[in-house]
């Protein structure tokens, strides 16, 4: 019997995995692009996110066999988005309040048009009946979004940082949309139990969602909740450390 081939998947982050050098483009350091270029490699999936740069005008492009689809952003929205929501309200916050976040309304708002043009991007790039995987915190109304635009798709959610308690949580005022953005996905990825836990707590307080740590359900469509620990690529690094570089240093 011949297994059924698996849907077309699309990963959306927010930053592509390469960046610009003076040859075009090379791979970007980082865990995430450890984890999955290799997979995408291999079944040639699609990439959404953003260059890394201000203001690019980089068109999509393949690159080792990957097909990236680019989300500008502007300066005004990177310090809105990236650098304010994301980086001083989310991280901090996110990270056991290790110190205070910042609360700006304006940050907020380029936050959601942000994850508007991603949810955009995906449905116009995404393949029929496909699987969407987003990361990360920068992403978390994308979910939702992308379902109100495409119904064939199934959507994951993958959080690489900690996801706070509720007594943490609330502090946050758009608290509501953020679980509400999550709530959006089929499945939402924590890296510890601990974490899917909170999610949990928080949808069933702040949006009166019903469930327990494994599967919430609300408005009418039910979320799995798992944790679900990201590894590397394990033969890759195998052989760099067998690489005769590796050995003489």
């Amino acid at each position: 019997m011949t297994a059924s081939p698996l849907p077309p998947l699309v990963v959306a982050a927010n930053r592509l995995p390469v960046s610009r050098c003076d040859d075009g483009w090379a791979p970007s350091p980082g865990g995430l692009v450890r984890a999955l270029l290799p997979m995408l490699r291999d079944s040639g999936g699609i990439w959404v996110g953003w260059t890394g740069v201000p203001d690019d005008d980089a068109t999509p492009f393949t690159h080792e066999g990957v097909a990236l689809h680019p989300v500008p952003l502007d300066a005004t929205e990177v310090a809105g988005y990236y650098e304010g929501f994301a980086n001083d309200t989310l991280w901090p916050l996110y990270h056991d309040a290790i110190r205070e976040s910042g609360y700006h309304a304006e940050q907020w708002d380029t936050y959601v048009t942000v994850n508007e043009r991603f949810a955009d991007v995906l449905a116009e790039v995404s393949p029929p009946n496909s699987l969407v995987w987003v990361h990360d915190y920068h992403l978390q109304l994308v979910p939702a979004l992308l379902r109100a635009r495409r119904t064939d798709v199934r959507i994951g959610f993958f959080d690489h940082i900690p996801f706070p308690p509720l007594e943490l949580f609330s502090r946050l005022p758009s608290r509501e949309e953020i679980v509400r953005g999550l709530l959006g996905a089929d499945l939402v990825g924590f890296q510890r139990h601990g974490d899917a836990r909170n999610f949990a707590a928080a949808a069933t307080e702040l949006l009166g969602a019903h469930g327990d740590d494994d599967a919430i359900t609300f408005d009418g469509h039910t979320t799995t909740v798992g944790a679900f620990p990201i590894s590397i690529d394990v033969e890759e690094f195998e052989t760099l450390a067998a690489g005769r570089t590796t050995r003489q240093r």
